[in-house]
């Protein structure tokens, strides 16, 4: 009588795949379209190398702003003059009631000859604000006078328009060399002689206030030029150096 050998088993046979070797079940996942996600991510690193070879294509959209701006010119009022010098200064204005000098402004100071009327006139702004801080026409016997020996500076006394209305002021001026001083008094005399002559042929100025109170103000503004210091050695000192390494 034969033997039943209980002991041993008869090994198992996988089954034979039905699509193939990649489609069999493993554990927890389906692996039957491997190949087609090997494909897939192919495709995206293409895509991926063709935007990164030509970025300016990753976007073409264009979008136009909401509200449409239009440019504007400012005008300045110096569309109808000749710019006949140009320079970077500061100036000063003296307050007669505290008795001393007050900074007016830093920035390019500039002397203006009309094209029509060939009148010149002096006008200078703020640096950065551009607010105007001298604005005259160079009026007959308008005379520079240098102050206390230095010749970077002219002193002289004018009617001024800067505050939109006339006031007469003792101006102070000073630039960072002395060949810009001396080009600007050239300049500043030869336009005061200009407008001497074109004042008379108009029929000459008339004068506002009278001989005796001009004379007084002349003597006075005469004792206060010998009295007056702008500034400190040290202060102009340190802004000479500053506009030479400019």
């Amino acid at each position: 009588m034969a033997e039943d050998p209980k002991g041993e088993e008869t090994p198992k046979v996988a089954p034979t795949p039905i699509f193939g070797q990649g489609s069999t079940f493993a554990g927890t996942g389906f692996s039957g379209f491997g190949a087609s996600e090997g494909f897939a991510s192919s495709a995206k690193s293409e895509a991926s190398s063709a935007a990164a070879a030509n970025p300016e294509e990753e976007c073409q959209a264009e979008f136009k702003p909401i509200v449409q701006l239009e440019e504007k010119s400012t005008e300045t009022g110096e569309e109808s003059e000749v710019i006949k010098l140009e320079y970077k200064a500061k100036l000063y204005r003296y307050d007669f009631e505290k008795q001393e000098w007050k900074e007016r402004g830093v920035g390019p100071v500039k002397i203006l000859e009309d094209k029509k009327t060939k009148k010149t006139r002096v006008l200078m702004r703020r640096d950065k604000l551009m607010k105007v801080c001298a604005n005259f026409l160079i009026m007959p016997g308008t005379t520079l006078q240098s102050h206390q020996g230095n010749d970077k500076t002219w002193v002289w006394s004018t009617p001024d328009f800067a505050e939109e209305e006339m006031r007469n002021e003792l101006f102070c001026i000073r630039f960072g060399t002395t060949e810009k001083a001396n080009e600007f008094k050239e300049l500043f005399e030869a336009a005061e002689a200009v407008n001497a002559k074109i004042f008379e042929e108009e029929g000459g100025i008339q004068e506002k206030e009278p001989e005796d109170e001009g004379k007084d103000s002349a003597e006075k503004l005469a004792d206060d030029l010998e009295s007056v210091k702008v500034e400190e050695k040290k202060e102009e000192e340190a802004e000479e150096k500053k506009e030479e390494e400019s």
